[in-house]
């Protein structure tokens, strides 16, 4: 099984070498977690390797990711310019009463169908890799559970048959009581969480799953530095 090293020290030994190949990943967690953080550090070290990817705002502009991204040295725009990267910026309107509809950030047409484009775009630059960032925007506007899990389940289907590695972020926590569909479907879970003990801020990160491989299941720490992401994959959690 080929393994794609994700660029974050640390998580990538406890997934003993990196994300399968091919496969279809999920990081969730609450806001202010840095979903979108890990999302293109992961992004930046494939583009790094020679790599190409695909990455798809569809909150957050794209002009806010590039400013943000300076800081940690990633250099987005540098990195569009070598047609290694791709950046894909749509938003969500409201369309009706009770439906919303994709639209182009930059202005064009608007977009009827995200997953078409996604494909174009990977298809496009030969894409190793892709992120969706986040999920949660795809199928909020689908109140109908049953019809959820099959537009999910559809949008992971299609990036398999394209042999691109997946990513999505998802606003959601694994704590809660709802039922996640993304989680059971995506081949690969992992967790960030943020708690409050003794008045200190204790940010942990869990691999829920992981399909097929060995990887390292207890909650480990993380920080986000000036360089980004960094787990401390030997250090136990303690509050």
């Amino acid at each position: 099984m080929i393994k794609i090293p994700t660029g974050v020290t640390g998580l990538d030994e406890m997934l003993v070498g990196g994300l399968p190949k091919g496969r279809v990943f999920l990081i969730c967690g609450g806001p202010g977690t840095g979903k979108t953080i890990l999302a293109l550090q992961y992004i930046s070290a494939a583009i790094d390797r020679g790599e190409s990817a695909v990455y798809v705002t569809l909150e957050e502009p794209l002009s806010f990711i590039r400013e943000n991204t300076n800081s940690f040295g990633w250099k987005l725009r540098e990195k569009e310019l070598t047609k290694q990267l791709k950046l894909l910026d749509f938003y969500t309107v409201p369309f009706g009463v009770e439906s919303l509809e994709l639209r182009d950030r930059e202005g064009r047409d608007p977009s009827a169908s995200i997953l078409r484009d996604v494909i174009n775009a990977i298809k496009a630059i030969k894409a190793d890799h892709v992120v969706i960032d986040p999920l949660t925007s795809v199928v909020i506007h689908e109140q109908r559970s049953g019809i959820k899990r099959y537009r999910i389940g559809e949008i992971f289907s299609e990036m398999r048959k394209l042999d691109c590695t997946s990513v999505f972020t998802s606003e959601i926590t694994s704590l809660g009581s709802e039922f996640y569909m993304e989680e059971f479907l995506a081949d690969g879970v992992i967790q960030l969480d943020k708690t409050i003990h003794d008045f200190n801020l204790i940010k942990t990160l869990r691999i829920v799953k992981m399909r097929g491989v060995n990887y390292d299941e207890q909650p480990r720490r993380y920080m986000i530095g000036e360089r980004g992401f960094m787990v401390y994959n030997t250090e136990p959690v303690r509050v």
